[in-house]
């Protein structure tokens, strides 16, 4: 497949990155465009809020490809490159100074976006995001000189922070307006055993509270909360969540959170894609979108490689993501909201684990494995399989889970 026109992919991230590779490890001889408004080479996310701010790792090693990479596959990358619309009828995008860019197709990879805190306080020093390697840079700086942290949010980013941050000897404060972290994901009972974790570690936990101010004069020095309490800090980090970087849009694409595309990647505009944490997807039968690494990646390969194919093939892998927190390894496969029941392998005491997602029918919709790396596989293949499974069977960790599986076969 060549043209005269130029594939676009707007975002370097994880799935822009490996989507490009996949183009052209996929037989496109054509021009491919990668264009991220980032100054910085591409690089890996996740050791933002673990290794590179313990400083096991430096910027060199979360690089997802070096320069030599791109230029050896003739993939052109345009880093510092804004792109503000984008004209699908003319199938072009425009730049922030005014430069044309013309396509043949399109694939949107623009991420996510953080969600603000609009408190009081706010632009004070030592309010800090984290979502880039220049927030990580610039918290890592400033943390010499700190003692005390709050961070704002128990999801994945604030846990792991919070896990750094008490390795590198700082009081920590985790604030979470929800009765139990993560509870919303993984339901009260692991919501409980996270809490419990965090506070066994010597975090402050305080949970259904909420910020009305962050309080200092230039500089941050305390948190005000909805219920009076006054936490003391010298750096706050806020870790609220992110939502779908849709800024890029017309008037025929369809939009519902993220952009909409079907099993393919394809949008509701002709030659016009989209990939990772900007697309909602459908997933066994309903419309869903993920922020993590692996979905990232596996839905950049997949759309890439309909955006040359005749026949493309429907995009049907499991989703999959981890955390890594103090000494635990979690690792979550599959998706759910609405379980029906959950079975628990294995024993919580022995922080070994696997936490089971059923539906009504005795189906596994998910499941979190918390340092059991082991049982990956055949949970994987499990759920998978959406078949009904013995419970019985399936809480037993005397039993091989290769044998639960070969029961709905």
């Amino acid at each position: 497949m060549t043209t005269s026109k130029p594939i676009v992919i707007i975002g370097a991230g994880i799935a822009g990155v490996h989507a490009a590779e996949t183009l052209r490890n996929g037989g496109y001889e054509g021009r491919i465009l990668l264009i991220d408004r980032d100054t910085q080479l591409p690089y890996d996310r996740p050791p933002l809020s673990k290794e590179f701010m313990l400083g096991e790792v430096s910027e060199a090693n979360i690089h997802l490809r070096t320069h030599d990479t791109f230029n050896n596959l003739r993939i052109e990358l345009k880093l510092g490159v804004e792109i503000t619309s984008i004209d699908a009828e003319k199938q072009m995008a425009i730049a922030s100074d005014g430069t044309i860019i013309e396509w043949e197709k399109l694939l949107l990879t623009t991420g996510s976006r953080l969600r603000q805190l609009p408190v009081k306080g706010a632009e004070l020093e030592g309010v800090h995001y984290l979502k880039t390697l220049s927030d990580a840079n610039n918290l890592r700086r400033k943390l010499g000189d700190v003692q005390q942290v709050a961070i704002v949010g128990a999801g994945f980013i604030g846990a792991e922070l919070a896990s750094s941050l008490k390795k590198l000897g700082k009081e920590v404060t985790v604030l979470e307006r929800m009765p139990l972290p993560l509870a919303h994901i993984l339901g009260e009972e692991m919501g409980e055993y996270f809490l419990q974790l965090h506070q066994s570690k010597g975090i402050q936990a305080i949970t259904e509270d909420t910020v009305v101010e962050f309080g200092g004069t230039s500089q941050v020095e305390k948190v005000l909360t909805e219920n009076g309490r006054v936490i003391p800090c010298q750096a706050v980090i806020v870790g609220i969540g992110v939502i779908p970087n849709t800024i890029l849009s017309d008037d025929k694409l369809d939009m519902d959170r993220g952009y909409v595309v079907n099993e393919f990647g394809e949008t509701s505009l002709r030659n016009v894609y989209a990939a990772g944490d900007c697309a909602v997807w459908p997933y066994q039968g309903t419309n869903i979108h993920i922020e993590h690494w692996d979905h990232a990646m596996n839905h950049g390969k997949s759309v890439a490689n309909n955006m040359l194919a005749e026949d493309p093939a429907p995009y049907e892998t499991i989703p999959y993501f981890w955390s890594d927190q103090y000494d635990h390894r979690l690792q979550y496969f599959g998706h759910t909201k609405d379980w029906a029941t959950t079975v628990l392998r294995g024993n919580v005491k022995d922080q070994q684990f696997t936490y089971f997602y059923l539906d009504e029918n005795g189906v596994i919709e998910a499941a979190l494995l918390v340092n059991q790396p082991k049982n990956a596989l055949a949970v994987r293949r499990l759920i998978k399989q959406q078949q009904p499974v013995d419970s019985d069977l399936l809480s037993d960790p005397d039993v091989n889970l290769k044998k639960v599986h070969l029961q709905v076969n």
